[in-house]
This record gives C-alpha cells, structure tokens and sequence, in this order.
C-alpha cells in the first residue's frame, strides 16, 4: 500500500473515533442537568432551609377596641376686662382722674372627665367629654380725703358720684362635647389624632356693685349675662415619646358655637325704693373658642398621667347694655368684653 493510501486510511480512522467518542457516556454526561449529577447523592440540606422565607415585617394585626376614661384636674384663672365698677379720683375738681376698679377673679379649681370607646381594627375612637368651672371675686374701695369715686356702671346723669362703692361677680362654666376620632402611629415613638364632633356650652356670669354716699343713697346695680351656645367642634392631640414611658404631647381645639345670650340689666337707689333701670335684653351672639394645651406624659401598661399649662378663650363672648346720654335715656351701647381662662392641669386616666 502506497503512501497516499496509507494517509486516507490514517484520517478516516481518526475521524471514526472522534465521532464515537462523542456519543460516550461521559461525553453526554457533561450536558445533564445539575439535579441529575446528584440524582444518585443523599441531600444533607437542613429542612428549615427548604422552607420559603419569612416575610420581613410581622403582621401584629388589627388593634383590638377598648374603653378608654379620663379625669382631668384644672386649676385656672379666668380673664375678662368688662369687670369695673368705679373710678378713684383723688381730687374733688370735676376732671375725672384717677385708677380704674374691677374685678379679676381669683384661680379656682376645676374638673373635666372623659370617657370613650375605641373601635377594634380601624383605629377609630367615639367618646363623651364634660368640664365644669366656677369662679368668683369681691372687693370694695373708699374715696380718699378730698376725693371722690365716679360709679362706672350706672347711667349718667343720675348716680354720678359716691363715697364708697364694692363689687362682686360669679362665674360658671360647662361645656358637653360628643367627639368621634381617628389615631394613627407612624412609628412607634410617635400618635397622631384628629377629631371632630359636637359642643354644648353654657357660661352664667352675676356682675353687681353698691355705692353709697354723694348721689348714692344704697345704689344697686346688677347685671347678669347668660349665654348657651352649639356647635361643631375640630381639634388634634399629637405625641411623642421621650424615653422610659415619658413623652411629649400638644392639644389644639376649635369650635364655632351659635346661641342665645339674656342680659338683664337693673338699677336702683334709695335702698332700692328708686328704679332707675329694668331692662330684659335678649340676642342671638356666635362666639368662636379656641384651646391649646402643651405638656409631659408619662405611660405604662394602659396607665398614663398627663400635666401641662392649658389656655382657652372665647371671642366677644359678655355683651352688657351702658346707658350713654343723660337727655335721651332709652340709648344705649353693648359693651363687649372676652372671656380667657389659663392655667395648669394634671389628667390621670386609664384604657382597658
């Protein structure tokens, strides 16, 4: 056999065998699947690995529902500038000079209590709130030698002067709110909820002064404000934790409350022999209120003890007539005045 022969039968040969190796058992096993190389391999894999994963945040669920009550300790001092009753002048000259007196009540203590239901899963909270307060002032003042008081609270032209005069006044206050509210916790180191609801106020103020002396022969003047008033009230509470169960809180209230105020007005002298004034005024008046409320909390297993400084005001809430001319008798102007009660309160209260 030739040469060329030779080298045919040498790479026929060669390309046979690479053809068959091709077709081996190992060469086939070089593309199974990864799961049939360890077919015939025990898995030693631990079963909690096999399971998915959990997922990375835990569902507490829904809050459940609860009652929730409070009571609230106020003391507060109330405000009001439509309080005089005379004027001090230490010289008999006929210009009016001199101090202006009045009333300023005295800080008094008061009560609020709560009571409410937080509805299971939504976050939401219906309840009933009450707060009563009373306050009162007297006092009374004496013209100095050469001098004279001018009485700031009967008509003019008439008991212009006296000698010696005093005043009292009362107050009281209740205020009814119904509320439905919603709380939401961004985290856990922080509340916030908005309400909204109903308020029924009523606020009762006695205002009187004597005088006596120069044209006072036992004058008397009593004037009366009574006012009720409805409305809807808006607000929020808002709360952030300082460490170790304390924390921080703020309270905003609003209402817009519509109502009746009575205002009798009388006067009198001689001992009340002499009737100077009677008159019966009667009138719609809407006063908006404001509260705001800053202070510490301190919480632990349902039980929180709340304490802060606490101010509320009501816009031209006492409107009283003043007779103004001596000539026409019957005119008259209302004299409006706010009311604004400020002060501390510690609130003690329990959810379960």
């Amino acid at each position: 056999m030739g040469t060329p022969c030779r080298l045919a039968v040498g790479i026929a040969l060669g390309l046979a065998t690479l053809s068959g190796a091709q077709e081996t058992p190992y060469a086939r096993a070089t593309t199974l699947p990864t799961t049939e190389l360890h077919s015939g391999l025990p898995d030693f894999t631990p079963p909690e690995l096999l399971k998915p994963p959990p997922p990375a945040v835990c569902d507490s669920g829904p809050p459940a529902g609860g009652f929730y009550a409070a009571v609230e300790f106020l003391y507060l001092t109330p405000r009001e500038r439509g309080l005089d009753f005379a004027i001090v002048d230490p010289r008999n000259d006929l210009v009016p000079a001199g101090t202006v007196q009045s009333l300023n009540y005295k800080p008094n203590a008061g009560v609020r209590g709560s009571i409410a239901y937080a509805l299971p899963g939504r976050g939401w909270d219906i309840g009933f709130t009450y707060t009563y307060f009373t306050a009162r002032d007297e006092f009374g003042v004496a013209a100095p030698d050469g001098g004279l008081l001018y009485p700031t609270l009967t008509r003019a032209g008439l008991t212009n002067e006296a000698a010696a005069a005093s005043g009292n006044a009362h107050l009281t206050l209740n205020i009814y709110d119904i509320t439905a509210g919603r709380t939401w916790a961004p985290d856990e180191f922080s509340r916030l909820r908005l309400f909204g609801g109903v308020r029924l106020a009523t606020v009762q103020q006695a205002f009187a002064a004597g005088y006596t002396g120069r044209d006072a022969d036992g004058a008397f003047v009593d004037t009366r404000q009574g006012w009720t008033g409805t409305g809807p009230l808006f607000g929020a509470e808002t709360w952030c934790q300082i460490g170790g169960g304390f924390g921080l809180f703020g309270r905003a209230t609003g209402a817009l409350l519509t109502g009746t105020m009575t205002s009798p007005f009388t006067e009198t002298n001689n001992g009340g022999a002499t009737v100077y004034t009677d008159l019966r005024d009667k009138f719609a008046l809407t006063v908006p209120m404001l509260t705001l409320a800053v202070g510490v909390s301190y919480e632990y297993r349902g039980v929180f003890i709340r304490a802060g400084y606490e101010v509320t005001h009501f816009f031209d809430l006492f409107e009283r007539p003043a007779f103004v001319d001596s000539f026409a008798e019957g005119k008259f102007v209302r004299q409006s005045s706010n009311l604004a009660l400020d002060g501390l309160f510690v609130q003690m209260g329990l959810t379960f």
